[in-house]
């Protein structure tokens, strides 16, 4: 099967209007701003993934990914056999950064090639789990702490497991959220924070203890990612909880640093930025050192969420994926929308993705 076309097309989807906007300690999000990536293979098939800009983190927009695939990739990869995956890679890691055009580029040509050999993705990778994954949700931090409260409980209701809870502003609010989140969902929901870099270590050590004691089980990026010597502290003086890593593993080899330097306790796999490529070679190398991964969100609509979640059932070694977050859109563009049950993303069983583009949402929200 050889790549005969690749498209990127802009396209923007709205939040839903019940929801306000996502918001972290560093910025926020009210909508998706993010790149249909489709690569055409021959007798008609396609592969489809979705490209996430995500300036503050890796400098890209929605522009920059469509100048991307247009300048660096398109000429190399057409005519390439899907097969040749290692081939592909070079041409996919030739041009440094560029982490989510071509970590959709990537997504879709394994989405063409499971097409191609008439198999989900998910079994093609590796086929742990049984076609379905576990979702946490992301709780936001909303213009009041009534609504914060009011979405944690109704995340519950739906059926959903766990939150991670946007913290790393003033650390006593913090805590303050952490406890009264805790006291409105009750002792069984497992409950993680993230403060996205947004705490100094005497924040963060005065911070943690207290949400350790309201079962919080693990922190997301408590400090600065060039602090390694507070990881390291904060790891160390806060016995039960996990450091999880996500902007300061952006890249295979940010991964193996950090795994070396041991302040780590778990990994956010986020398919939008490694693609399944990369991603595979993250979580065998975190696999080596003992230490599990999840699927982390980057705020896919509907093609993206089902990559990540193709992702997280393939492999062992990841134990959760945080793909709720696809609730909070308005719509749309696949024909079918993703399946939620039991706190679970139920994946479609079709070969590749599983999933089809709806022409008329994509001319509707196509830029």
């Amino acid at each position: 099967m050889k790549i005969t076309k690749i498209e990127a097309i802009p396209f923007s989807i709205p939040f839903r209007r019940d929801v306000e906007p996502s918001r972290w300690s560093s910025g926020g999000l009210d909508r998706a701003d993010h790149v249909l990536i489709c690569v055409h293979g021959e007798d008609g098939l396609k592969g489809y993934g979705e490209a996430t800009p995500r300036p503050v983190f890796y400098g890209e927009s929605q522009r920059s990914i469509v100048v991307a695939v247009d300048e660096f990739y398109r000429g190399p990869l057409t005519g390439m056999r899907v097969m040749e995956s290692e081939k592909i890679g070079v041409v996919l890691d030739r041009y440094p950064a560029n982490n989510t055009a071509r970590g959709a580029l990537d997504v879709a040509i394994h989405d063409l090639k499971a097409r191609s050999l008439g198999v989900p993705l998910y079994k093609l990778l590796g086929g742990w789990r049984d076609g379905k994954v576990p979702v946490a949700a992301n709780v936001s931090l909303k213009k009041s702490l009534k609504a914060t409260l009011a979405e944690s409980v109704k995340f519950v209701q739906m059926g959903i497991k766990t939150l991670k809870v946007k913290v790393g502003t003033d650390p006593r609010k913090d805590v303050d959220l952490v406890r009264s989140i805790r006291k409105a969902v009750g002792g069984t929901i497992e409950m993680y924070v993230d403060a996205n870099q947004g705490w100094d270590r005497r924040s963060a050590l005065w911070a943690l203890p207290r949400m350790v004691e309201a079962g919080v089980f693990m922190v997301e990026e408590p400090v600065a990612v060039s602090d390694t010597e507070g990881k390291l502290l904060i790891a160390r003086s806060i016995p039960g909880l996990l450091i999880l890593m996500d902007e300061g593993v952006i890249t295979v080899q940010d991964v193996c640093r950090e795994l070396k330097l041991g302040a780590v306790g778990m990994i956010s796999v986020k398919t939008p930025r490694t693609g399944i490529l990369n991603s595979q070679k993250i979580v065998r190398l975190a696999e080596s050192f003992h230490i599990p991964c999840l699927i982390g969100t980057q705020a896919e609509t509907g093609v993206g969420t089902i990559a990540s979640a193709h992702n997280g059932a393939a492999y062992r070694n990841i134990v959760h994926t945080e793909l709720a977050n696809y609730l909070k859109w308005a719509d749309d563009l696949l024909a079918e929308k993703p399946t939620f049950s039991d706190g679970h993303l139920v994946l479609p069983q079709g070969a590749g993705l599983g999933i089809e583009i709806d022409p008329q949402k994509l001319k509707k929200y196509r830029c």
